[in-house]
């Protein structure tokens, strides 16, 4: 093994799992400088009860920072209320002894991961961590927040929060909270020597745009180098009944920074469709093309035929998908909110205009979600793409 050339001794190193790296690493000196940068993995993965965002800061001070290329930042919390009376209905099938015992089990649990995710939650986005970690990760390529992914592991113990975490009425939305971290994220991206190419976000709430001037500015300084974004926006009447044409304003000023966009994603979710006309309107003003954008998606909105045959003809030149609707959030007994309706227009016009002025194939433009015109015709199409006749279908 010591007579390999340094190539193939490295290449031997990214198939060792983790003990087997660690067990090589103390044959010798050279090994162990060998098999340094493979002790971490590219992605670095937070969670909610884990003094993840200090782990961070204490990678960024070593050599290991140059390998971290992405962030997965797992900030899911539990509706504690919601929850138990979610796990009383789903199990209330189950043996009375079975069903207490599975209670005890994981409920106990919980209790630990509440406490811990109580220590170390005030930290998680906090800017005197963020900032100093960010500056020293110049290799950060992809950022991913997710509130809706599971935050408890794979263990029995918690079989049961993993169910109910299946419910959307289970996952918790502190929405001063969730705005004020991805703040300080945007923040300290946008003061960081990387060029951050793919941001998501899975629960922001809208008003996370309709902030001060000189704060979307900053925030917009991180568009500069995306190339994907996908954004699920959480409208609330309460906080955004007054504000979300400025917030609309404003995110339409960040994606007009971006100028190297390849994919754009955005879905809404709230107790009705999003009316997204400002959001067009904006766009249509300074009659903004994106040079480079070829896939696009909106979901769970409400606009007219013109705003949207509009943007999707100015946009014609890079175009190559389009998908309009989604599933949206669907929860037990209730019927998914994720589609687009036109609030004028009609969707035979729209397809017409689309597949001919766009000339783009029928596999490529995909429906999906509840859809209806104003006239009182509905169309509830899964995948236009699997339609064998659609000339029929237009009709």
């Amino acid at each position: 093994m010591d007579t390999l050339p340094t190539e193939l001794r490295q290449q031997i190193l990214i198939h060792c799992p983790t003990p087997t790296l660690q067990s090589l690493r103390l044959t010798s000196k050279l090994w162990a400088s060998l098999g340094f940068e493979y002790l971490i993995s590219t992605t670095f993965t937070s969670l909610p009860h884990r003094p993840s965002f200090a782990h961070l800061l204490a990678i960024s001070r070593t050599s290991l920072s140059q390998k971290l290329k992405s962030l997965f930042l797992n900030l899911g919390e539990l509706n504690e209320y919601h929850a138990r009376h979610n796990s009383y209905f789903l199990q209330y099938m189950r043996d009375p002894d079975e069903r207490l015992a599975a209670q005890e089990s994981s409920w106990g649990s919980y209790a630990w991961f509440r406490d811990e995710k109580e220590r170390y939650m005030p930290l998680a986005c906090a800017s005197e961590l963020l900032n100093p970690a960010l500056k020293n990760i110049p290799s950060l390529r992809r950022v991913e927040v997710s509130l809706t992914t599971c935050p408890f592991p794979e263990i029995e113990e918690t079989e049961l929060l993993r169910q109910i975490w299946q419910i959307p009425s289970t996952r918790l939305l502190p929405r001063v909270a969730t705005t004020e971290r991805f703040t300080n994220l945007c923040l300290a991206i946008a003061g960081s020597p990387s060029r951050v190419e793919e941001l998501s976000h899975d629960r922001l709430p809208l008003e996370f745009f309709a902030q001060k001037a000189i704060t979307v500015s900053l925030i917009s300084t991180v568009f500069l180098s995306l190339t994907r974004l996908s954004l699920v926006l959480d409208y609330s009447d309460m906080p955004n009944n007054l504000h979300s044409s400025q917030a609309f304003q404003n995110l339409s000023h960040c994606l007009r920074s971006a100028s190297n966009m390849e994919s754009l994603s955005l879905s809404f979710q709230g107790r009705q469709k999003t009316d997204i006309t400002p959001f067009f309107a904006s766009l249509a003003e300074r009659d903004h093309v994106f040079e480079k954008l070829s896939d696009v998606k909106f979901e769970g909105v409400r606009c007219n035929e013109k705003d949207l045959v509009d943007f999707l003809s100015r946009n014609k030149r890079s175009l190559k998908n389009v998908q309009l609707g989604g599933p949206g959030l669907k929860a037990p007994h209730q019927k998914a909110n994720g589609g687009l309706t036109l609030s004028e227009g009609s969707w035979k016009s729209v397809f017409e205009k689309v597949l001919a002025g766009l000339a783009l194939q029928p596999k490529h433009f995909l429906i999906q979600g509840d859809m209806m015109q104003t006239d009182g015709r509905m169309f509830l199409v899964e995948d236009l793409a699997a339609a064998e006749d659609l000339g029929s279908l237009v009709k």
